[in-house]
């Protein structure tokens, strides 16, 4: 025990005496270990840590898909939950789940939160009991039952500060008072962070109708029988889909058929993770990069530092010191480095989870955020000492090669040791100049990517537009006649707000997202055979739409006021709607159905006008599919609505008249998400922002890292040289010659590690394929400023420790030798 406390003694000092040496190491190792632990945090959070469940592994998803539609993943609903409850004899149970958003408190003044609508069975599902009072019963999910309502654990904290008496008291949802029965335990919200409370699902008897299988809308979990497989239970789930199928009429049949409908089972953590592992394991990739790069860069260090160290050590040697008790110090130093770099390193983790977590609720909005558990922090301690371990050894080789005794002897150091030193340190600083720019080159793929997708045009124009998502009270909603009523004044009332010169309402808005795929049918099928069954996205307009959003007509005619009657049935398509299904003529007057083929000729719509094409799922959005607009035809009792306002005035001075109108025309309505379009726009990109300034941030990290071992290895190589520049300078080399030698040499290892970095740079990128937006992974431009920027650096890196060899003076040199 005293043996090893005196040696940590010593290596205190010994790191404290070489205090710049000691502080860029802990810098360097504490940026690393910081920036690994929370990307890892992040990953383990969202992919490797299991559901808090008892035997997670057997809830599953069951949803549908149409692969030939384009359609992957679809939610379920009550027809298919009903006919699994029945027949599948895979699960335990099955359960319905609905994410949604309700107003909650009084009409004067509500506020809109996130809550689930569900059936019974989703808490044994999940094998939950109540912290407090009781979950509903089957027998409350049934048409006229109680209104009741579960807390969540959070919610019941912050709205209620944990009052048990709160059981038995009303809430008000929506228009209607709900009694508060329960409340559920935190890990319920890890199911879904997003929500606050939990309602009974119930339906209609009309929903119960098989044809309306292919409907969406709802999630269906299961919990699997022991000893059954998900592989077993996918495989029965298509077996049902395949009877129900061949039962249904001819044209259901057709439909199913053409767009390849299926059922499919699948475990709930992979479906998770499945839209974000690609970018998850490319960050997790990149910060190891970063990892990487710094080890090595610590590990040059320490190899300098026990090289000028070698007459202490030959000392040590002489006077008995064993090479095992040697090695032993050495390792212990890199070990109390790594420790102190990890704990400087964990307190960076923690601060860039904070802000890490805001991008990842945006990633997987139902997923708790990340945090430092006791995992993690396990993963930290065996990263340092991995780390410390790895860059000892480095030293430690390097030691027990030279000959301390031929050290002593010598009243300089080891010509051959210092030509072995700088060797080792030239190869790492190679090997950091290619892991470099394999970083670099990802992110300037998506940087470039990044700057492709803004540039797209979005179709329309959003300046001068404002838009706000509105709520409409059940009093407006309640007959046909009401509904048709109140959008009259609610279109008047916006009119008179002064600069607006247009506005339009709809169902969406633009770059937002969220859009489902629906199938249809040509009435003149211009596909060749044997395609697929032909979808597109569907966008819910009002008349005014194309002229408040600056949304150009190519063919026929947007929308008029006498549209909106419902037996005028019409739609309008995008460019792509016509040049994919039209290819040869006009799509106007072109005629097709949702769904199934109709069989009365009057039940077909027609097409009166073509647009620009606008992505209004994102400019990202990669299923090819196009988009129709369908008028809000006279009647319509929406819920809620986008709002859009062309006007001249700023957003800031328009919406809070926007909203002193609205609660003047009716106190009850609720606005929220209201901006300009613009800003609207930009938002959308964010999480492709957030990936991208990540990764370049890595990339920023290595490339500092990288100059800093160039720097660092030839200020270390002319320290060793002075007597041979001295020389150089004595015999005739002008300081041009010498800086000249030294930049050749700093420039022939970044070339070197930058031919290294294109190959490995050019065989990697071809994994980021999905995360780039029209740019190709092997994109040359990209290698190119790449290569030419790690360049341009390593020529810095390299000019300062030439300039310091040409200032030698070749007699201060000689003598001091």
């Amino acid at each position: 025990m005293t043996g090893a406390t005196g040696d940590l003694r010593h290596a205190t000092r010994l790191l404290w005496k070489t205090k710049g040496i000691t502080a860029t190491t802990l810098l360097t190792l504490a940026l690393c270990i910081g920036a690994t632990t929370a990307i890892f945090s992040s990953v383990y959070a969202l992919m490797l840590k299991p559901l808090p469940f008892s035997e997670p592994e057997r809830i599953v998803e069951l949803y549908t898909s149409a692969a030939k539609a384009g359609l992957n993943k679809m939610p379920a609903n009550v027809p298919i939950y009903l006919d699994y409850g029945k027949n599948a004899t895979s699960y335990e149970l099955i359960a319905l789940w609905s994410f949604g958003q309700q107003m909650v408190g009084e009409e004067q003044n509500p506020v809109r939160l996130d809550m689930a609508r569900a059936t019974a069975e989703i808490f044994p599902l999940l094998r939950i009991q109540p912290l407090l009072g009781a979950f509903f019963t089957q027998e409350q999910n049934k048409p006229g039952a109680d209104k009741v309502v579960v807390l969540t654990q959070t919610y019941w904290r912050t709205h209620h500060a944990e009052y048990p008496e709160v059981i038995g008291k009303e809430m008000r949802i929506g228009n209607e008072n709900f009694r508060i029965i329960g409340v559920a335990p935190r890990v319920l919200e890890a199911w879904d962070a997003r929500i606050n409370f939990v309602i009974p699902l119930s339906w209609p008897p009309e929903q119960e109708n098989p044809q309306g299988r292919y409907g969406v809308g709802l999630q269906l979990f299961g919990r699997l029988k022991p000893g059954i497989a998900a592989g077993s239970a996918d495989a029965e789930a298509k077996t049902i889909e395949q009877r129900y199928v061949e039962a249904s009429p001819p044209q259901t049949k057709a439909f199913a058929e053409r767009s390849g409908m299926t059922m499919n089972v699948g475990g709930v953590q992979d479906q998770r993770v499945k839209p974000v592992r690609t970018t998850l394991l490319m960050l997790q990739g990149g910060v190891a990069f970063v990892l990487l790069i710094g080890c090595m860069n610590v590990a040059n260090l320490l190899l300098v530092r026990a090289n000028a160290r070698q007459s202490e050590l030959a000392i040590r040697s002489a006077l008995g010191a064993g090479r095992s008790l040697i090695a032993r110090q050495l390792i212990l130093e890199s070990l109390l480095l790594t420790t102190l770099g990890a704990v400087l390193g964990i307190g960076l983790a923690w601060g860039a989870l904070r802000a890490s977590n805001f991008y990842l609720a945006k990633m997987m909005p139902q997923s708790l955020p990340a945090a430092l558990d006791w995992r993690v922090l396990g993963f930290a301690a065996g990263l340092t000492v991995v780390i410390g371990a790895l860059i000892g050894l480095i030293p430690v080789f390097h030691i027990l090669r030279t000959n301390l005794a031929e050290i002593i002897q010598s009243s300089s150091r080891s010509a051959s040791s210092g030509r072995g030193v700088r060797a080792l340190s030239s190869i790492l600083v190679v090997v950091q100049v290619a892991v470099a720019l394999m970083l670099l080159t990802g992110a300037g793929l998506l940087i470039h990517s990044f700057a492709k997708a803004i540039a797209v045009h979005p179709g329309f124009d959003p300046q001068g537009v404002v838009t706000a998502r509105i709520i409409i009270p059940q009093a407006h909603r309640a007959t046909a006649e009401s509904a048709d009523r109140f959008q009259e004044l609610l279109r008047q009332a916006l009119r008179e707000i002064p600069g607006v010169t247009s506005l339009a309402l709809s169902g969406s808005t633009p770059f937002q997202g969220g859009l489902p795929i629906n199938a249809f049918t040509l009435e003149q099928d211009t596909l060749p055979p044997g395609s697929p069954q032909p979808g597109a996205f569907r966008v819910q307009v009002t008349p005014g739409y194309a002229e408040t959003l600056g949304l150009k007509v190519v063919e026929g005619r947007f929308y008029e006021e006498a549209d909106r009657d419902p037996k005028r049935r019409h739609f309008v398509v995008d460019e792509s709607f016509a040049r994919k299904f039209f290819p040869n003529g006009s799509a106007v007057g072109g005629r097709f159905a949702f769904g199934p083929r109709p069989e009365k000729p009057e039940d077909w719509p027609t097409i009166i006008g073509v647009v620009k094409d606008i992505p209004h799922n994102g400019v990202e959005e990669k299923s090819g599919n196009p988009f129709i607009y369908q008028v809000v035809p006279q009647g319509a009792r929406p819920g809620g609505a986008t709002v859009f306002l062309r006007t001249s005035r700023p957003a800031e001075e328009l919406i809070p008249i926007l909203r002193a109108k609205l609660k003047a025309l009716d106190p009850t309505i609720f606005v929220y998400e209201a901006n300009s379009l613009a800003k609207v726009v930009g938002s959308s990109f964010d999480n492709r922002r957030a990936v991208m300034l990540l990764l370049a941030a890595f990339a920023g990290l290595a490339l500092f890292l990288s100059a800093l071992g160039i720097y660092g290895v030839l200020a270390y190589d002319v320290g060793q040289r002075t007597r041979e520049i001295g020389v150089r300078g004595a015999i005739g080399a002008s300081q041009g010659q010498i800086i000249g030698l030294i930049l050749q040499q700093g420039l022939g290892k970044a070339a070197l590690g930058v031919g290294i970095g294109l190959v490995g740079a050019f065989l990697l990128s071809r994994y980021m394929t999905s995360l780039l937006f029209g740019v190709k992974p092997t994109e040359p431009v990209v290698y190119a400023v790449v290569a030419l920027v790690l360049l341009l650096v390593a020529l810095l890196a390299s000019y300062l420790p030439a300039r310091r060899a040409a200032k030698i003076d070749p007699l201060v040199a000689l003598r001091d030798e």
